[in-house]
């Protein structure tokens, strides 16, 4: 585990697939749990490293960020917390559309993977442990990022990096309403932005301001 920033630190066992965090807030809480695969390697990370999540926090239902979620609960006990308006997608109610879970099979070993049983529904606005839900739909229907101060956890809302982008086309729902999502965060205090496919950058509303004024 190695430190993003400020309470924020970044497992290392997700690899290429995925970023997650542990955020030292009221409580330990991780952000997202790897693909169904990984998340006993996540489960022995968090052990090695002496944390025991109090929450697992989700960003939106996506297998790499959510599969691992199931392990995690089954061994700290820990409850899955998870945007309500991605509750169609993590129950199977709704699905991604025919190519996107293709692609998510073949790399899921061939089949589709299981999504975790969820403990509690929360909506924007909402505080889990000082981390402050932020409605960012587009990527999917619900996907949330979360505030802890001025630091951002933010999933796939944008992808951070020297310079910010946003979230590749073909996986967004609407991409419209990204980037209406990125121009909110964008408003936001924000310094240190963490994100699930991009490294940890500083100066985050400035970034997100220049990327929102290539399409404005």
């Amino acid at each position: 585990m190695k430190k993003a920033g400020d309470g924020v630190f970044q497992l290392e066992c997700t690899g290429r697939t995925v970023n997650c965090f542990v955020v030292h807030a009221e409580v330990p809480v991780l952000v997202d749990a790897g693909a169904e695969l990984q998340g006993r390697a996540v489960v022995e990370e968090l052990r090695a490293a002496g944390v025991t999540p109090e929450f697992v926090l989700l960003t939106h239902a996506d297998f790499d960020h959510s599969g691992g979620a199931a392990a995690v609960r089954e061994a700290t006990g820990a409850p899955v917390v998870a945007p309500t308006a991605e509750r169609p997608l993590l129950t199977g109610e709704t699905q991604r559309r025919l190519l996107v879970r293709l692609m998510i099979r073949s790399v899921n070993r061939g089949r589709s993977p299981r999504m975790p049983t969820v403990d509690r529904w929360i909506g924007d606005g909402e505080v889990v442990a000082g981390l402050e839900a932020i409605a960012t739909p587009g990527h999917t229907p619900g996907h949330t990022a979360y505030r802890f101060g001025t630091s951002l956890i933010a999933g796939d809302a944008v992808i951070t990096g020297e310079t910010f982008r946003e979230p590749v086309a073909m996986f967004n729902i609407d991409g419209e309403e990204a980037r209406r999502s990125i121009e909110r965060l964008s408003a936001l205090d924000l310094d240190l932005a963490v994100s699930g496919h991009g490294r940890p950058s500083r100066n985050a509303r400035e970034k997100l301001a220049a990327l929102v004024a290539t399409w404005a």
